[in-house]
């Protein structure tokens, strides 16, 4: 590097430029990196959020299905009552009740009704539950008969019931008198944990969800199977350290050594149970992740496009200060300022044209005729020059319009013409895939006050959109009219490949390319550009589209940019 250059690259101007473009990626990535913790944030509010939500959700649940079976027992313990009352106790008419009761009932997977000497006076289950009691023992569940037997307490009893080969079930059972007040027996009930597990599985989303009931000595009911050894460990360690509050929520953030968790334990009103639910990081950071990842892929390409453009910048710069070390200080500003701007304006485009006009000339033969290969590699450079050419210009004009340096040159435009106009322009090329092109335009529009060529790009682009996803021998209308709120209306519809509801917002979106997988060319510009050059009029783009049926593109005008007649004349 000669001295002259290192003195160049020493001129103020080069640092502000360097130092300028500096600040701006630092700020970019200092906005970026904001925008993540502000999110991240978000999220976990959300999440304890959602925590607190499920939870509720879940011990309602949970508390009416044992208040239902609940309800059951004392059904029974009324009808028992009543039995002996009137002398009228049939084991037949017993299970009959018993089996209605289990159909009214989802919860319960069985039911018993045991005598005072320990003895199944009747029964009744669903199926696969056969063995949830031995009925071939006497006593029945010797612990559980004695304890109900001996104790003074009326209040329902829960627990397990371990089965062999089989999962633990959930027992709830209430004592019963006889008449004379003595010890009559017990009702028993059951309750596959499972039932909790499907409706929790039913409201909660996410790949790593947990959750878990248990009584206030932290014997665990029931819980799902993910990770279920810790976070059936970190729900007992919880619930251990809580108030028993009647109704209450907690909410607590748990580290793990494989993931952040957030926990929430609700304790129900009139059962001496607690519901716990455990959501992982994976699933309430899921979103987040995504969005940083989209954040850094962004982050990346302005890097890559603003560290071009400053070389851009610096060149032009250099050159500059070439012309001011010849020339007197006026002249050189003025010489300077020309030249920069017409490198702005020729410095990508014009030896991109030059590319695509030779590649022109080479493929319609004019140096001579060319073999299959040749064509096809001539094509190809002649198509990725347009493709770059466009997308130079679609990013540098959308570039323009996202700083708000764009501006309307406004005058009378007549719509009708502006139609024609593009229909003309792309006219031979929709004919290449046989498309019927349909015009309607509404008979005395009114003139509109807006910036014609702006329209006409809309318009193009949008017929260009139009013709790439037509197939052969397809339809695109354009059309002008007013709407209901007597505001101009621009329209253009097609009967191609259309798009899914869910990726409309996808297509407007800046590089958002929807059939991207299926070969059509475009920069993913054109659409949002349409957006922003509608909007510059106040007006609108509203697109609607359905999948294999078509796509339909509106351009909404405000009434106030409408001209009546007598004004254009």
């Amino acid at each position: 590097m000669t001295k002259q250059q290192e003195q160049r690259l020493k001129s103020p101007r080069i640092r502000y430029l360097i130092a300028f473009s500096v600040f701006i990626m630092l700020t970019f990535s200092f906005i970026v990196v904001y925008q993540g913790k502000n999110a991240y944030t978000q999220a976990l509010k959300d999440g304890e959020q959602d925590s607190i939500r499920l939870s509720n959700i879940l011990g309602e649940h949970v508390e009416l299905s044992f208040l239902g079976v609940d309800l059951a027992l004392r059904r029974v313990i009324e009808r028992q009552f009543f039995n002996s009352l009137f002398n009228n106790n049939i084991p037949q008419y017993n299970e009959q009740d018993f089996k209605i009761w289990l159909n009214e009932t989802p919860q319960i997977a069985g039911i018993a009704l045991i005598d005072d000497k320990g003895v199944i006076k009747a029964s009744a289950n669903k199926e696969n539950y056969d063995k949830w009691l031995d009925y071939h023992k006497k006593p029945i569940g010797q612990k559980l008969f004695q304890y109900m037997r001996d104790t003074d307490n009326n209040d329902v009893f829960i627990g397990k019931n371990y089965v062999d080969n089989q999962n633990p079930i959930i027992i709830m059972c209430r004592r019963y008198n006889k008449i004379g007040g003595e010890f009559g027996g017990i009702v028993v009930a059951s309750i596959d944990p499972q039932y909790f597990v499907n409706f929790y599985d039913s409201i909660a989303t996410g790949n790593q969800k947990f959750m878990s009931i248990m009584l206030f000595d932290r014997t665990l009911l029931a819980s799902s199977p993910y990770k279920s050894t810790l976070n059936e460990l970190l729900g007992r360690d919880f619930l251990a350290g809580q108030e028993k509050t009647p109704n209450a929520v907690y909410h607590r953030y748990v580290s793990s050594t494989d993931s952040n968790k957030i926990m929430s334990l609700k304790i129900l009103r009139n059962m001496p149970i607690a519901v716990q639910i455990t959501i992982d990081e994976d699933d309430y950071l899921a979103n987040w992740r995504q969005s940083r990842l989209r954040d850094v892929g962004f982050l990346l390409l302005f890097t890559i496009f603003g560290s071009i453009l400053s070389f851009f910048a610096i060149i032009m710069a250099r050159q500059i200060l070439r012309v001011q070390e010849s020339e007197s200080t006026a002249i050189l500003a003025s010489q300077a300022k020309s030249e920069f701007l017409a490198n702005m304006s020729h410095e990508l485009r014009t030896p991109l044209n030059a590319i695509i006009g030779f590649s022109e000339m080479i493929n319609s033969g004019y140096f001579g005729p060319l073999n299959a290969n040749q064509k096809e590699r001539i094509y190809d450079i002649n198509l990725c020059g347009n493709h770059l050419l466009q997308l130079i210009t679609d990013i540098l004009e959308f570039s323009k319009g996202d700083a708000g340096k764009l501006e309307l040159v406004e005058e009378k435009v007549s719509l009708a013409e502006l139609i024609n106009e593009s229909v003309r322009i792309m006219k031979g090329k929709i004919k290449t895939k046989d498309i019927d092109l349909i015009v309607r335009i509404e008979p005395q529009l009114p003139l509109l006050w807006g910036d014609s060529r702006k329209i006409r790009q809309i318009l193009i682009n949008l017929l260009s959109n139009a013709f790439k996803f037509t197939p052969e021998h397809g339809v695109i209308t354009v059309s002008a009219r007013y709407d209901s709120h007597q505001n101009l209306m621009l329209i253009v519809s097609d009967n191609g490949i259309g798009i899914a509801e869910s990726d409309i917002p996808k297509a407007l979106s800046v590089f958002g390319q929807v059939h991207r997988a299926k070969n059509h060319e475009g920069t993913g510009l054109g659409l949002p550009l349409c957006k922003m050059y509608a909007e510059l009029h106040e007006g609108k783009l509203v697109l609607t589209s359905k999948q294999n049926e078509g796509t339909t593109v509106k351009i909404i005008f405000p009434h106030q940019r409408s001209l009546t007649k007598q004004i254009d004349s």
